[in-house]
């Protein structure tokens, strides 16, 4: 375990089930950034993370009768809202069992537990055949991964002429020394491998056999959310503090305050689809 670390994050599954309550409190249930319309926006981050799911799911543009993975589901926000606006069926897969379970029961909830199944799996070896899929979702997992093997292995099993969705943290400007030092501390809490620039994720989809057809810089929507979880530290300092410590909690702040402080960090949202035909060699 590195300096940077904390306890029980030493992986990703570990790492997301201790700061799960954490970061729920501060960044809400969707684990993922939030999608604000202009500076004058006060949407609270679970108004503004929900705006961002319905944002990548009308990109995957499923219907009734399609079957969508999502990769790295978390706690299974996006899986559920797919399945009620679709109507498609979801795979959602994460390696976080706790996770999965909190996704089966927000199905449940939400009447759509038949819609959507939650299993526990590798995103570099899925158990599934090859053209399995009708779309694919990768919402924020990229960075736990090397792009070129995650790609690879989602294109083996969405069908020809099947969709993908990708939205992820990306860097603006080359990853400085400073930069590095800075972000250290995140990157080993929530287990980072890798954050890449926008032509790197371009470049990996395109090597998978993939065709993209938009890239949306989201950044001025969703620069926000950091700040947005600073905030909240504060309102919830002393009940994090009586779970965690107080050391801990301010060293998850400290690293959280960094990233809100990189100017270099964004978002990019990609769609590509797979051709139906492979282009021609020779």
């Amino acid at each position: 375990m590195s300096s940077g670390s904390l306890p029980g994050t030493e992986d990703v599954a570990g790492s997301y089930e201790y700061l799960a309550a954490l970061t729920e409190k501060v960044g809400g249930p969707d684990l993922h950034y939030g999608y604000w319309t202009g500076p004058e926006d006060r949407s609270t981050i679970e108004e503004a993370t929900e705006r961002l799911t319905r944002v990548v799911i009308e990109g995957l543009k499923a219907v009734a009768g399609d079957h969508v993975l999502d990769i790295g589901c978390g706690n299974g926000r996006p899986a559920v809202a797919i399945a009620e606006t679709t109507g498609a069926r979801v795979t959602a897969i994460d390696v976080n069992e706790h996770a999965l379970e909190r996704g089966r029961a927000w199905a449940r909830e939400r009447g759509v537990g038949s819609s959507v199944s939650f299993e526990r799996c590798d995103a570099l070896a899925m158990p599934y055949s090859e053209a399995s899929f009708d779309a694919v979702l990768i919402l924020e997992t990229t960075p736990h991964f090397m792009p070129e093997p995650l790609f690879a292995e989602m294109a083996r099993v969405l069908r020809p002429g099947g969709r993908v969705v990708l939205e992820t943290p990306c860097l603006r400007a080359p990853l400085t020394v400073e930069m590095r030092s800075r972000l250290a501390a995140y990157f080993d809490m929530f287990q980072v491998l890798s954050i890449e620039p926008e032509e790197v994720y371009a470049r990996a989809l395109r090597a998978a056999g993939l065709e993209i057809e938009a890239a949306e810089d989201l950044t001025e929507h969703t620069e926000p959310f950091y700040g947005r979880i600073l905030e909240r530290f504060d309102c919830h300092r002393d009940e994090l503090a009586a779970e965690y410590g107080a050391e801990a909690v301010e060293r998850v702040e400290s690293a959280i305050s960094n990233c809100a402080a990189m100017s270099g960090m964004g978002s990019i949202l990609l769609t590509a689809f797979k051709p139906v035909f492979p282009p021609l060699t020779g």
